[in-house]
Parts: structure tokens; C-alpha cells; sequence
């Protein structure tokens, strides 16, 4: 596919460098756990270099850095971070048709873990920066590059640690990271998503206690395996709140072409079995929207204190994932368990395992209007709609940190659609076309020129 306005012999060049540095990047095997991101840090500290660029690694522990650049515009104005972290999940090779650590380059692809998640806008940002420098462009304020460790886990450093001990450094008017930029199809127009906002985290265990004895009595009463059964079936069964807010209602405005059903989704009375409606018709749209309603209780592990079959356990812990929307907090989610559960014969009790308040940042905003503009020129006729992330990013820790700061998930694709994109995140043979590579750099170069004017 072509690229809108940009001569053919660029969009060749920022192919050639966004694919050679996104393969060397991916061949540093940063898994979490345990890590190892430092060294993904010390070799953008040097690919720098050599541009004449100097940048600094930050951070603790030792092997769990990042590295932030600043690149100072010609006048006083506004700042814009590019992020995204080096850290990437674990691949198992055996499930892979190449390896996954070898940033093999075949087929107008780049193979690899870390190639859509997110070591390809580490590199899309970074060759973004460099061509920013080499141009002597005319922009105001500040643009800032930084790959940060320790994202997919969260429990060491990296954003969070660098939003609170170098705030000198981080502190910006606006923030474009990791998550959007996938496109869908819809009545001859390409509608692309842009993530002002993210769901929260509350995971918590329910300790579920029972009566220790022997299996060979199985009307025993007070087995904690049965109880914790029951729990589950309930937890799943329980009807939650419906939340109708912003984060679903530009999706449901561009992407549902019925009218009545726009406005049965949109209200909070009938919004559930208008779900069930949407899904009999777009299943994949369905799934899309019904996560931007509340949250939902999702159990993903059960374990118990005993090691021996023939014994009933006194203890069984269940885990479960919940993801809460921006706004809302796990009170909500305590009363909403408790409600659950209110006519399950069992003894109990709750943990938290982990709270992150999801977050938003206020929108439509210059940067989104910026967003709007450039995507139009390398992509015309596309269209923004805004949501909300489902999993968690970083801008998290910067919403947090700054309030005042606008952050957004977006990075553009042009060959592959959102489905084709999406399934590759965390999944075997991770790989993003050269063409989509590219077009990330120009898209931060040319955000960075719109927004900075």
C-alpha cells in the first residue's frame, strides 16, 4: 500500500532503518521475567550516539533500566513523550514457525516477540526522533523518546519509577504510547481506534475454608473444593451494574449502523440485551464494546492446601482477574462480590492481590486533533474513534503522576487491519508488516511537526 504524500524513496529508507533496528532489538531477549532491559537501553544509548544524540539510562535494579532522550525545539512550547517499553512476555520456541528471539526479516515482515508488543514502536519512535534531529525541523517545545522497562509485570520500575524520581525529566503536556492505531472496516471507511482512557485493575482471592477430612466419606459436608465451585458458578452468574460512558460511545456512533439498536446500546436500561443483540450480529464487535460496560468477574485459578487426593483440603484459594473502568474503584467491586455470593452456603473471605485505578485523559484535545490531521494525510479518509484500553499501558502511571497530562494509546497501521494485528499481541509467530513499521515513524515525526507548530 502506498503511503499518502510521502515520496516513495523516504518510505523506502524509514522501511530499510525501522526494520534493521526493530530485528536488533528483538534478538535482546528482554522476557519478564526476569527482564534484562538494560540492555535493550544501553543499545539505544549508542544507536543514539551515533547520530549525535546523547540520552541517559535510568532506573533500579540495575538490569531493569530505561533510557530517555530529549530533543529541544527551536522556541518555547508544549512537550510530547514518545513511549514504550522494551520489556516483552515470554515465547516458547517449540510453538513458533521461527524463532522467536531472531528478528527474522522475510516476506515484508519482521518476526519476532516483541514486534507488535512493543519493540516496534521502540524503534518507530526512535528512527521518528533521530529524523527529527538530522532535519533541523522547526518545532517548538520538547520531544521526548524513552523505551522503559518493566511494563508487562509492573512490579519493579521502569514508567512508574521514572514518573516519580525524575519528574524534571517526564513531566509533559502529552503522551503517545503503545495500544490503538488498529483499523476496522465499516461502510466503506477506515475507522481507527484512539485510546484516550484504560480500565483498572482489582484482582483479589477468595479464600474459601472448609473442614479437613478424608475423601472416602463423600457426603461429608464442609468440603472447601465444593464450596469454591459454587462460589465460581455464582460470581459468574451474578448480573453487574451496566456502565454507558464515554469510552463506548463514539464505537457504538460509527460502528453500529442500526439506529434503534445505537440507542438501546447507549442506554443503560437496555444496554444488556442490546449486547446479546449485537452479538447474534457482530460477534467481533460485540466483544469490542461489552468490556467498556463495567467490569466482570473473571476466575483464573484455584488452588488448595492439600497435596493428597484422598484428603478434603481446609483452604482453597480462587483468583480472580477483574478490570474496573476509569472512575470507579474496588468498593465497588467488594459490594458487588458480596452480593454474589450473599446466598452461597460457605465461609470466606477477600485479599486483595492488586488495585490500579484505571484512568482517562479528557478528550477530544489538541493531540487528538493533531492525531486526526496527520492520520488523514498518510491515510485519507480515515476516521478516529475514541475508546478505552481494556489491559493496562504505562500512560497509567502518567495520568496518575500529571494530571494535567494528555495521554493517548495510538500507533497507526495501514496494510493490516485491527483483527490481524490484535491476535498477534502475547500469541506464537509475533511479526508486523515493514510497511506498518514505517508508517509509525512517519506518523510520530509528523505528530510531532502538527502538534509542536
Amino acid at each position: 500500500m502506498e503511503i499518502a504524500g510521502v515520496d516513495a524513496t523516504v518510505v523506502a529508507e524509514v522501511e530499510r532503518e525501522t526494520s534493521e533496528l526493530l530485528s536488533r532489538l528483538i534478538q535482546i531477549d528482554t522476557s519478564n521475567p526476569p527482564g534484562n532491559e538494560t540492555a535493550v537501553a544501553e543499545f539505544m544509548r549508542a544507536w543514539f550516539r551515533e547520530a549525535g544524540l546523547e540520552g541517559e539510562i535510568l532506573g533500579e535494579p540495575a538490569d531493569r533500566r530505561s533510557f530517555v532522550l530529549r530533543l529541544q525545539g527551536q522556541r518555547p512550547g508544549p512537550s510530547l513523550l514518545l513511549l514504550a517499553h522494551e520489556d516483552v512476555v515470554p515465547a516458547n520456541a517449540a510453538d513458533w514457525q521461527v524463532p522467536p528471539f531472531s528478528g527474522l526479516i522475510k516476506d515484508d515482515y519482521v518476526w519476532g516477540r516483541g514486534a507488535v508488543d512493543i519493540k516496534n514502536l521502540v524503534a518507530a519512535h526512535a528512527v521518528a526522533v533521530k529524523r527529527l534531529a538530522a532535519s533541523g525541523a522547526d518545532f517548538a517545545g520538547t520531544v521526548t523518546y524513552a523505551c522503559t522497562a518493566d511494563e508487562e509485570e509492573g512490579s519493579v520500575g521502569g514508567a512508574r519509577w521514572l514518573v516519580k524520581h525524575r519528574p524534571d525529566l517526564m513531566r509533559c503536556a502529552y503522551v503517545i504510547n503503545e495500544g490503538g492505531g488498529g483499523f476496522l472496516e465499516h461502510g466503506g471507511r477506515r475507522i481507527y481506534l484512539l485510546e484516550s482512557g484504560e480500565k483498572g485493575t482489582a484482582q483479589f482471592r477468595l479464600v474459601v475454608h472448609g473442614e479437613a477430612g478424608h475423601a472416602s466419606v463423600p457426603l461429608r459436608r464442609g468440603n472447601a473444593v465444593l464450596a469454591a465451585a459454587r462460589i465460581v458458578e455464582a460470581l459468574v452468574a451474578h448480573e453487574l451494574p451496566v456502565v454507558v460512558d464515554d469510552s463506548s460511545r463514539e464505537l457504538v456512533e460509527l460502528l453500529v449502523d442500526d439506529p434503534v439498536l445505537r440507542l438501546r446500546l447507549r442506554d443503560p436500561a437496555t444496554a444488556r440485551a442490546a449486547l446479546a443483540d449485537l452479538a447474534t450480529r457482530d460477534t467481533r464487535l460485540a466483544d469490542m464494546i461489552e468490556p467498556l460496560y463495567g467490569f466482570a468477574f473473571s476466575p483464573t485459578i484455584v488452588q488448595s492446601n492439600s497435596i493428597a487426593v484422598n484428603v478434603y483440603p481446609s483452604r482453597v484459594d480462587l483468583s480472580v482477574d477483574c478490570r474496573i473502568l476509569a472512575g470507579h474503584d474496588e468498593a465497588e467491586v467488594e459490594a458487588e462480590v458480596r452480593a454474589a455470593l450473599a446466598g452461597i452456603d460457605a465461609e470466606w473471605e477477600l485479599e486483595w492481590i492488586g488495585v490500579i485505578r484505571g484512568n482517562a485523559s479528557e478528550y477530544p484535545t489538541a493531540l487528538s486533533r493533531a492525531i486526526s490531521v496527520v492520520l488523514e494525510r498518510l491515510a485519507p479518509g480515515a476516521v478516529l474513534a475514541n475508546s478505552h484500553s481494556v489491559g493496562f499501558t504505562d500512560s497509567n502511571w502518567f495520568r496518575s503522576a500529571y494530571p494535567e497530562t494528555i495521554a493517548y494509546n495510538f500507533a497507526p497501521h495501514v496494510v493490516e487491519g485491527y483483527d490481524a494485528v490484535t491476535i498477534r499481541y502475547h500469541n506464537v509467530d509475533e511479526r508486523i508488516h515493514v510497511r506498518d513499521l514505517a508508517v509509525q515513524a512517519l506518523f510520530a515525526e509528523r505528530l510531532a511537526l502538527e502538534l509542536l507548530r
